[in-house]
């Protein structure tokens, strides 16, 4: 394959070799990892079936990816007539000139595109990569409709300057206005996808004869900030406007920071943040996880520390093949700051922020004055926690079609599932296994299994579900356990305040995960009770563990009236929740 010297030297730079981006041919793809079409990011689905046939031919040539994408852009190029010689730019002479060492491939330089895509060569590039590899590089492009909602309220109408950290082909750069596109910036390791923003942001700029200020570096890593031995532009600017959504779930090395942030997004965040003008504003989409998960507590009190926070806003879930809920922080570089702006569909909240550093580990939560009067209810008589309490995951088989079995057999014993979880109690088991410790990937100590009381719950979920086990029952690991060590409350008293409205509205505000996480269990509170009180709900709990379903409303009843709430409150947690967790 043939390359030009530039892509050469930065595809050195990042160890990226022709066998890493060698398309998976057709004959092979049998064998290969699913391929996820994002659906996400069509600006017209009528364009599914055209994009699909284009997919093919590509999948049919087996060029490599860079050629591929180069012979799409050229084709482009050609249909609007950009290439033509009596329109030939000097720009677009330019990024010919880079990119002439790579291979046109004659049979797509002729297939017809849709030209009404607002990312034609994003969403081809996207479409091209298995589920894994897309995971592992992060090419989950941002739909245009949440670019433009996300720039739409910057203001550049000054010449103010806008960077993309981690720009792939240019979606933000692409939907921000400007008075002219050397206000734009861009960076990305990827030097295809730089190719491709490139590409973008000359068919957007048409009419202008620039060089897009697109770097084919990594923006945490201060030494490839170099193009040969001189500095990119890009290297010690700060920026009026920071708008990105970085890659997710990578783990950074040799970062700057010193803060112990773990994963890359949260290192670009901290980085784009130190890049920032003065009363310059930030764009961030983020897993949602960041708002409360322990591991990136300093770096949220860093930022309520230096920072404010404009606007929190929440989205359903944006790419196709991931469940990770979304979230768009807004920060602007400046220190004052009394309310937030939270967003949820067509709902809009304005929030305290002190309520943000008052709260253990500085949790970015949604609470407002009627949620913080019942919370601050709650926590006053909150004097135990789950921390020091017997914690375990279930069985991980190694091979679940190998190993469970759908009907009894010799030697067998049921094992339930997250699925057959239900408040309070268990539904029969619909799997057998043979309880071999040593053929499994992974397994808890047997008393913990065979322990005469525990609770179990459902990990993948976004309410508390926990169910009561007294048969010393096993479980596959779509189900955790829990033995709780709480002073004056016994174990069937635990179900009720862990099935309650109340404690699913405590956690709803507080964490807001779609895995019911031990960390966030952990930091529930739990009062201390007499010994008749414990005996009243345990009366309760037993009642609906032997099938009283009766009994569900009662419990719920019994949990607002011990903390004492009003009619008021109990209304504003239903409004909230829309629907009990007891049922």
């Amino acid at each position: 394959m043939l390359i030009s010297q530039a892509t050469k030297r930065n595809w050195d730079k990042l160890s990226i070799t022709d066998s890493h981006i060698k398309l998976t041919k057709r004959a092979n793809k049998t064998n290969s990892k699913k391929r996820i079409l994002p659906l996400e990011y069509f600006s017209n689905f009528k364009n599914i079936p055209v994009i699909k046939r284009v997919l093919d031919e590509i999948w049919a040539c087996g060029h490599s990816i860079s050629d591929v994408m180069y012979s799409i852009v050229l084709n482009y190029f050609n249909s609007i007539g950009i290439t033509s010689e009596n329109h030939l730019k000097r720009n677009v002479q330019k990024f010919l000139s880079e990119y002439s060492n790579l291979f046109p491939i004659e049979k797509l330089l002729s297939l017809e595109l849709p030209l009404d895509e607002f990312d034609l060569f994003g969403l081809i590039y996207q479409s091209l990569y298995v589920e894994g590899d897309k995971n592992k590089q992060g090419i989950y492009y941002t739909p245009a409709n949440i670019t433009r909602q996300l720039n739409n309220e910057l203001d550049l109408s000054k010449g103010e300057s806008f960077l993309d950290p981690c720009c792939g082909s240019g979606s933000f750069l692409l939907n921000v206005k400007i008075k002219h596109p050397t206000q734009l910036y861009g960076i990305d390791c990827d030097p295809i996808a730089v190719m491709l923003c490139k590409a973008n942001l000359i068919v957007r700029f048409k009419e202008v004869d620039f060089d897009p200020q697109v770097y084919c570096s990594d923006f945490l890593d201060e030494y490839s900030l170099f193009d040969s031995v001189k500095p990119i532009a890009i290297k010690g600017k700060k920026f009026d406007c920071i708008s990105t959504n970085p890659p997710w779930g990578a783990i950074a090395k040799n970062s700057f920071s010193q803060l112990s942030i773990g994963e890359s997004f949260a290192y670009f965040l901290s980085k784009a943040l130190d890049s920032l003008e003065n009363n310059g504003i930030l764009n961030f989409l983020l897993p949602e996880s960041f708002l409360n998960v322990k591991a990136y507590s300093k770096l949220r009190l860093h930022i309520m520390n230096n920072y404010s926070i404009e606007k929190i806003q929440f989205f359903a879930n944006l790419f196709t093949g991931v469940t990770t809920k979304v979230v768009a922080l807004t920060i602007a570089n400046r220190k004052t700051q009394k309310h937030i702006q939270v967003i949820e569909g067509k709902n809009t909240k304005l929030v305290d922020a002190a309520s943000f550093h008052q709260s253990p580990n500085c949790v970015f939560s949604r609470i407002v004055s009627k949620d913080k009067e019942i919370l601050d209810k709650i926590y006053l008589k909150g004097q135990f926690n789950l921390s020091n309490s017997i914690w375990a995951l279930g069985i991980v088989t190694g091979n679940n079609a190998e190993k469970l079995f759908d009907t009894p057999l010799e030697n067998g014993e049921p094992i339930y599932t997250g699925k057959e979880i239900r408040a309070f109690r268990l539904l029969s088991p619909k799997k057998y296994i043979v309880y071999d410790r040593t053929c499994f990937q992974q397994v808890a100590k047997d008393e913990i299994y065979r322990a005469k009381e525990k609770l179990v719950y459902k990990f993948i979920s976004n309410k508390l579900v926990f169910a009561y086990d007294n048969s010393g029952s096993l479980f596959l690991n779509s189900a955790n356990i829990l033995i709780p060590t709480i002073p004056s409350i016994s174990i069937q008293t635990m179900l009720i305040f862990l099935n309650s409205e109340l404690f699913q509205f405590i956690y709803t505000k507080r964490f807001r995960e779609i895995k019911v996480l031990k960390g966030n269990l952990c930091e529930l509170p739990f009062p201390k009770l007499l010994s008749k009180e414990d005996d009243k709900l345990k009366s309760i709990a037993n009642n609906i563990i032997s099938g009283d379903e009766s009994a569900i409303e009662t419990a719920q009843n019994a949990v607002y009236q011990f903390y004492n709430l009003s009619s008021t409150q109990i209304q504003h947690i239903q409004g909230e929740l829309k629907s009990g967790t007891l049922a």
